[in-house]
């Protein structure tokens, strides 16, 4: 989620455009949930950064994944640690936290931790239809649970925000990122396991390989506190591992004051290799 902001009227060329976060230029007057606002409730991240020495702490506790032909039902504690090292770059902890996954071989345990670092490129000039961008670089450890361990893997990701009207906004996320995929021994059929789980006898580690992947949303601000969104993902989203194929859902954003913002999305799968069904509730809290 991004915060809703009005288009900045500087010319295009003006060095301080590029280089100079909107947010930013108003007076600190402590924490705000609501801007820049969460990463962790729709499917792309935001190119917006925290504010240098802020901090938000976000969580999805309730989150449920259905079984798909290649994994069994899943459940996983997301999470998300942001702090703004300067205005423009944001160090972040990430990974899906205790994950538990079920069927003939049930398995709990952590899944991977994340490394990652967002650097704001430039602000939105909307009068142009340029979208505020931002790179993110994050790397997947080994520092997981032996079920869940799936190497360490890179990724490399830009976000776009693009404010369309004052309650309108377009959000997507493009990238690459490294992943194992396996091949089911029945059939033969290579495929990308869901946090990172192999079934013992069922499925074969296959190879190291980089896949694309793109997420979007669509947001729309329904009063000051609810903010509604459809979504969706190609491969993937960042915080959100699902293995390959494509998803698309609804979701929601209550923000209750400056420090506390709920979030929720109810997903349908579209394709055979994701799950039928995931659903997420959490919250984000600015320290």
């Amino acid at each position: 989620m991004t915060a809703l902001l009005e288009p900045d009227e500087r010319d295009l060329a003006a060095p301080d455009f590029w280089f100079d976060r909107y947010q930013h230029d108003a007076e600190d007057d402590g924490p705000d949930i609501r801007e820049p606002g969460p990463d962790l409730g729709d499917f792309p991240n935001s190119a917006a950064t925290l504010p240098r020495g802020r901090a938000y702490i976000e969580m999805a506790p309730l989150t449920f994944i259905t079984s798909d032909p290649y994994t069994p039902d899943a459940y996983a504690w997301p999470f998300l640690f942001r702090y703004g090292l300067t205005n423009e770059v944001e160090f972040r902890l990430l990974g899906n936290g205790l994950t538990h996954m079920g069927g003939s071989a049930p398995t709990t345990g952590l899944s991977p931790l994340c490394l990652d670092m967002k650097i704001h490129l430039w602000n939105e000039k909307t009068e142009w239809l340029i979208p505020a961008m931002s790179l993110e670089v994050l790397v997947q450890t080994d520092w997981a649970s032996n079920a869940f361990q799936g190497g360490t893997q890179p990724s490399l990701n830009l976000n776009f925000d693009l404010p369309v009207t004052d309650d309108l906004t377009l959000e997507w996320t493009i990238g690459y990122a490294g992943v194992r995929d396996a091949v089911e021994v029945v059939t033969g059929k290579r495929f990308i396991p869901r946090f990172n789980r192999y079934l013992p006898t069922v499925h074969q580690e296959n190879l190291n390989v980089n896949q694309f992947s793109v997420q979007w949303a669509i947001e729309r601000e329904v009063t000051e506190k609810l903010q509604l969104f459809v979504h969706g993902y190609y491969n993937g989203a960042i915080l959100f591992q699902q293995g390959a194929g494509s998803v698309a859902g609804l979701g929601f954003f209550y923000n209750c004051n400056k420090r506390l913002t709920f979030f929720g999305s109810c997903n349908a799968g579209l394709s055979s290799e994701v799950a039928p069904l995931s659903t997420q509730l959490g919250f984000a809290f600015a320290l």
